[in-house]
């Protein structure tokens, strides 16, 4: 990794199902989707939506620290040096921060034992670096993965769907879909950074094409109607369907800062800490997105305490 650019790693999790349209309507289930990444088809959320909300709130905490007495550290923050000058204005200044598409890590399906999260292989090893357990154990995983599950926390193998069934095979279901699950060696569970880890109680791994496929099968669908603001009733013909990540799910997004260009602003590199922490209240109350009038859009942050180089968590350090 270039150290001209080093990205700053955080995760999230949605607190309420997270709608970021794609714009328009289509054929199909829903009236308004989400965004979506074009390899892969999971969604995703542009690296545009969440620069624009950490600034607006970012220029509110500035706002607000100017009209306390104490001196707050926020307050001498440059929002232009840091984001870079709003379209429109007459002057075109780089910021020195780069926001890049939010990944959904992992992603919670209802299961006949609770709420499962999914995931796969490659996620967890470019977020989280290399799978280990708490003794900092390497955890096997096979690079192919076909049509099983593998548990690598909180999923009881030894819970069968029907008690009564012979067959040594063990299996879970993923929403609609049954899987065989199996465990790495000596039943070892990964260890995650804390606040993860208190987030998801059960994971299981299964491969990219699984993934997309689930995914894509449990989002959110809700419907909605325009309101005719003159009989209180709804209006003719104005009902719609959208879709949305679901609440529980876990992204993670990183943050690019131009080390040169912060050096040349004299601005310190730890501002990303800085300003996420300052703005983690407000995307926990405002959130992002679309539908906030409708209970969208929040998330609680954690800044994790590692770089854009994978590596260790905290829970293997």
């Amino acid at each position: 990794m270039n150290n001209k650019l080093e990205p700053k790693r955080v995760y999230a999790r949605a607190l309420d199902p997270i709608h970021i349209g794609a714009g328009g309507y289509r054929l199909g289930r829903v009236d308004n989707t989400i965004v979506r990444d074009p390899a892969t088809d999971v969604p995703k959320i542009p690296g545009t939506s969440i620069a624009g909300v950490v600034r607006t709130f970012a220029e509110i905490v500035k706002e607000d620290d100017k009209k306390k007495e104490e001196k707050q550290k926020f307050r001498d923050v440059d929002i232009e040096s840091v984001f870079g000058s709003k379209p429109g204005e007459n002057k075109t200044e780089k910021g020195i921060l780069q926001f890049y598409d939010g990944q959904i890590i992992l992603f919670p399906v209802s299961s006949i034992q609770g709420t499962v999260w999914i995931t796969t292989k490659e996620l967890l090893g470019y977020w989280f670096g290399e799978i280990k357990d708490k003794n900092r154990e390497n955890i096997k995983i096979p690079d192919e993965i076909g049509n099983e599950a593998y548990a690598i926390k909180g999923i009881d193998t030894d819970r069968k769907l029907n008690p009564r069934e012979k067959n040594t095979d063990e299996y879970l279901n993923l929403g609609w879909l049954l899987l065989e699950v199996k465990k790495p060696e000596d039943g070892k569970e990964i260890a995650l950074p804390q606040k993860i880890d208190n987030w998801v109680k059960r994971i299981v791994v299964v491969s990219d094409k699984l993934f997309s496929h689930i995914v894509n099968d449990n989002l959110e669908v809700r419907t909605s109607v325009r309101i005719d603001p003159e009989t209180g009733t709804a209006a003719e013909g104005a009902l719609f369907a959208y879709e949305a990540i679901p609440r529980g799910a876990v992204l993670g997004f990183e943050i690019g800062v131009d080390k040169a260009l912060a050096k040349q602003k004299d601005i310190d590199t730890d501002v990303v800490d800085k300003i996420i922490s300052a703005v983690s209240p407000y995307l926990r109350n405002l959130g992002i997105g679309g539908m906030g009038t409708r209970g969208f859009g929040r998330l609680e942050i954690d800044l994790g305490n590692n770089n854009g180089n994978g590596g260790e968590t905290d829970a293997q350090s």
